[in-house]
């Protein structure tokens, strides 16, 4: 029996669907179809010609942010550590006083920093509030997936990193952890399919390579395989793989695996990922 494991980077997943104007309800069906298209292209790789072992999908392994940095902006004393942070940042302060200027043509020159100020906490407040919101809503998502398969272990391994003031997020660490475990599970799968688009994730594709392991990069694509007859770009990433399973997106539609997401969804498949 030839063990498949698959490797899921959530972001990148999300970020593909939500490319793709695609929406999943049905992972399970979802994950089936990719494995399956997975063994035909690891057949034609490596057994073309000869039978074909029985193939098992042992394992999803879905890589998600489980964590925010975390502020009480109802705090006095945080607030103050953001507005020192403001006042020192002649860039961003400027360009709220500027907003004040233009919002409020009559307010006092000796009142705009305040209002400035101000105005930056609110927006900030908002922002917040709104990706806190988000990730309870991923979360809520995830537990649902995981509790409707029984092959699919959703990983809350990934923390946002906050900038309040510039309202941005840096993901840490869900890409590391996704390498640390394919490397640290390799005896427990015959072939790896993995879902990112992280060239950080080569050394682990060579050290499970050298111990006899196959790797398979799952690619997601536009229009039909008609439209596409070569193999597409080549990235460090495909490189580094034994073999790339293209899917693409018509293909997903036709089955019945996605649909068009409308423009707000992006799709839970695809979206709250998108700082």
């Amino acid at each position: 029996m030839l063990k498949f494991v698959t490797f899921v980077d959530g972001t990148n997943l999300d970020g593909v669907l939500k490319h793709l104007n695609l929406r999943v309800d049905d992972y399970g069906s979802f994950y089936r179809h990719l494995f399956d298209r997975s063994v035909h292209e690891w057949g034609k790789t490596f057994a073309e010609g000869s039978p074909w072992p029985p193939a098992q999908h042992a394992r999803i392994y879905w890589y998600v942010v489980g964590k925010m940095d975390e502020w009480d902006l109802g705090d006095s004393k945080a607030e103050g550590r953001l507005r020192s942070r403001f006042d020192l940042n002649a860039r961003l302060r400027d360009s709220y006083v500027e907003d004040v200027i233009r919002r409020l043509p009559d307010c006092p020159p000796e009142r705009r920093m305040e209002e400035a100020w101000n105005l930056c906490f609110a927006e900030t407040r908002d922002w917040y509030e709104g990706k806190r919101r988000a990730l309870e809503r991923k979360k809520r998502f995830y537990h649902g997936v995981q509790a409707a398969t029984d092959f699919i272990e959703i990983r809350q391994e990934g923390h946002w990193k906050i900038d309040l003031l510039h309202h941005t997020i840096t993901e840490k660490g869900l890409d590391t952890s996704l390498a640390v475990d394919m490397t640290a599970l390799h005896e427990t799968y015959d072939v790896a399919l993995l879902i990112s688009g992280d060239a950080d994730g080569i050394p682990g594709i060579n050290y499970v390579k050298n111990r006899s392991k196959h790797v398979g990069v799952i690619e997601f694509r536009r229009g039909a395989q008609s439209e596409f007859p070569g193999k597409g770009a080549s990235s460090r990433l495909k490189i580094a793989a034994d073999f790339v399973v293209q899917v693409f997106e018509a293909d997903l539609i036709r089955r019945n695996l996605a649909y068009r997401a409308e423009p707000e969804f992006g799709g839970m498949s695809g979206s709250e990922a998108n700082y």
